[in-house]
């Protein structure tokens, strides 16, 4: 009885077994870069979405202490915020792999008053794996904008 089952029982070739390997690998490879640029788009947008959402904490935070406050982007692919030259830092981050800074941005320090308004105007550009995003500063009522 055993050796019928054993007579009919045809195996893959080797070649089966490479092309079947061959096709895994593969699908495998596209969706891992999928998945990686998908992973770096996301970081992008969290990193943009932490500067406007610090960029009004501290301004609220001049509103709240009656105070200036000086929010500069540095050279270094940092940020950091202060209330005098000099002073120690209220917050103080770094820009994730991938974001730089642009030289050729117009602003690179923002003050808060303590009215809410921002003292300066312009725009700050940032080099992104994506591409180049701008993030707009008016001079009416300390409006911010980001444009990609």
């Amino acid at each position: 009885m055993m050796k019928g089952i054993l007579k009919n029982n045809n195996g893959y070739t080797l070649i089966e077994m490479l092309i079947v390997l061959f096709i895994v690998v593969t699908i495998s490879s596209i969706v891992f870069q999928f998945t990686i640029k998908l992973t770096e788009k996301r970081v992008v947008e969290q990193f943009f979405n932490q500067v406007m959402l610090d960029l009004q904490r501290v301004q609220a935070l001049a509103i709240e202490e009656d105070r200036t406050i000086t929010f500069v982007f540095i050279d270094t692919n940092t940020y950091k915020a202060y209330y005098e030259l000099g002073g120690n830092s209220i917050l103080e981050k770094s820009f994730p792999k991938g974001i730089e800074l642009n030289i050729y941005s117009n602003l690179k320090k923002i003050e808060f008053y303590p009215s809410g308004e921002i003292g300066k105007f312009g725009t700050v550009l940032f080099n992104t794996p994506f591409g180049e995003k701008r993030l707009i500063v008016n001079m009416q009522k300390g409006r911010l904008r980001l444009n990609e």
